[in-house]
């Protein structure tokens, strides 16, 4: 069963990085926006260089906001109003309303299933939007975060989503319904796994059609025993009445 896990597979020198790749939206178009990617990494220059951000190319520390962030300590670090989980990834939008994007991209078609959660971890958060778009067309998810620490999650059922070959699966943070950029840092965790093709199949009807095959041939087997048995006594019966 294919595993992968946003915060593990968390790459501190490529993006895209294996199904993983960090970017954002234009303001408006969290759904069917061009999905730019971020461009370099930088770590934090004042207080914290073990906070590091993934930026666009217009974009460093403390001048747009927009950026995926990650903690490389198994630690929690605090920076300023802000508690970074231990090796754990934010994502925060930009102070012109576009949205940044934590995208995966199925490496083959199948059924996958999603566990995401976004916390607030600024002390002073108000309000933010969260999304998870599939293919830049259908809303899995939307709703909002108010206030320090409020929390959301989204799972999908045990049967997970079908999903082809190089579709993607973005999840998305935007500025909320105060639409003010500020204090919108969130925590964001992304557990994603592949079903195995067992686990796509129903396999009760298949154990069922099995069982009916055999028992099947076991019932014409026993009918046909009945009725040669029937056949040889009628035979035996005939022969003895002409002997007498």
């Amino acid at each position: 069963m294919p595993k992968w896990s946003l915060n593990s597979d968390f790459s501190l020198i490529h993006n895209p990085s294996s199904v993983w790749s960090y970017g954002s939206k234009p303001a408006g178009y969290h759904v069917t926006g061009m999905f730019s990617l971020f461009t370099h990494l930088d770590p934090e220059p004042k207080c914290c260089s073990e906070i590091v951000a993934w930026f666009g190319s217009d974009n460093v520390w403390y001048t747009h906001g927009l950026g995926v962030y990650y903690n490389t300590k198994p630690t929690n670090i605090l920076m300023g109003s802000v508690m970074f989980p231990a090796n754990g990834i934010a994502t925060h939008p930009s102070d012109d309303g576009r949205f940044s994007v934590i995208r995966f991209t199925a490496p083959k078609a199948g059924n996958y299933v999603i566990d995401a959660t976004f916390t607030h971890i600024d002390t002073s958060a108000s309000h933010t939007g969260v999304y998870i778009i599939y293919n830049n067309l259908i809303t899995l998810w939307e709703t909002g975060l108010a206030g320090p620490e409020d929390s959301k999650s989204f799972k999908t059922t045990d049967k997970g989503i079908s999903v082809k070959a190089d579709e993607p699966i973005d999840f998305i943070v935007g500025v909320g319904l105060d639409n003010v950029y500020y204090f919108d840092m969130t925590f964001t965790r992304v557990d994603i796994h592949l079903l195995d093709l067992l686990e796509n199949q129903p396999g009760f009807p298949i154990i069922t059609g099995s069982i009916g095959f055999v028992l099947g041939i076991i019932i014409s087997a026993i009918l046909f025993h009945i009725y040669y048995r029937y056949r040889e006594n009628r035979r035996n019966a005939n022969v003895g009445y002409q002997v007498i």
